[in-house]
């Protein structure tokens, strides 16, 4: 787990300096958090918040009841020998978000590596992060074909997506890296 942690770590810093160059480079072209729609590509897709709820939050009242996964027992809604499910469901749905982000971003750089003007371009740090991390967790999934356009990129809308790509994985990045942390510490 500890190995998961260190990649997480350096997944939210690259991230995070991926989004500040973005926003340095992109500012006329409304990068700011306040300024962009968030938007998540994994909605409907992974179920990673409830997926990692923390143990202690699974307490009585604040059972998640229609999920099967959870079992009300003494009080708790999880039994002991339920964690290391848990735990695996977590680490399972961490790896499928990481997995259609790649898939975006790859797919979004090879748009903007095309743009003549060549302003931006998602930095190599990011993406051997993701790399990184997906390998550490070793998971297999089915891959998911990605979306070749025959159109001309629009460079402009590209960018903005960028944007919002961007925001969204960083709190994921965030979420991830507090998730490795608290099963780092149990």
């Amino acid at each position: 787990m500890f190995q998961c942690l260190n990649h997480s770590q350096n997944l939210l810093k690259a991230v995070s300096n991926t989004l500040q160059k973005a926003r340095q480079t992109l500012e006329l072209y409304s990068c700011t958090s306040e300024e962009i729609d968030h938007e998540d590509i994994t909605k409907d897709k992974t179920s990673t918040v409830e997926a990692c709820l923390p143990l202690e939050l699974t307490m009585n009242e604040s059972c998640l009841a229609s999920r099967e996964i959870f079992l009300i027992t003494n009080g708790s809604c999880l039994a002991s020998r339920k964690a290391s499910f848990m735990t695996t469901l977590c680490l399972s749905s961490i790896y499928e978000d990481l997995k259609m982000y790649q898939i975006e971003f790859k797919a979004m750089n090879a748009k903007l590596l095309m743009d003549p003007k060549r302003q931006i371009f998602l930095d190599q740090n990011m993406l051997t992060a993701i790399d990184e991390l997906l390998q550490a967790l070793n998971f297999n999934s089915a891959t998911v074909p990605q979306k070749s356009s025959l159109e001309e990129p629009d460079f402009y809308k590209t960018k903005i997506k960028l944007c919002i790509l961007l925001h969204a994985f960083r709190i994921r990045a965030v979420t991830i890296d507090r998730m490795m942390s608290y099963l780092n510490s149990s």
